[in-house]
């Protein structure tokens, strides 16, 4: 059995893109596919929503993040 990781991903204003953060590196993508269940979590400062979940891989293709 593959070991599941915490990610997130949350809309980049400054860069007008979404951001995927995934075992400590923070990548740019124009989509995301994500194929895990995920939950939302409010924080007090930028970014105010997050969704956050576990995942085993994380895959770029043309610019677009599928998550599994």
């Amino acid at each position: 059995m593959a070991k599941k990781y915490r990610f997130f991903y949350h809309y980049y204003k400054q860069y007008k893109c979404l951001s995927v953060h995934f075992r400590g590196k923070c990548y740019r993508v124009d989509d995301v596919v994500c194929e895990v269940p995920t939950e939302s979590k409010w924080n007090k400062t930028q970014p105010n929503l997050v969704m956050q979940g576990w995942a085993k891989s994380l895959d770029i293709e043309n610019n677009v993040a599928k998550i599994s």
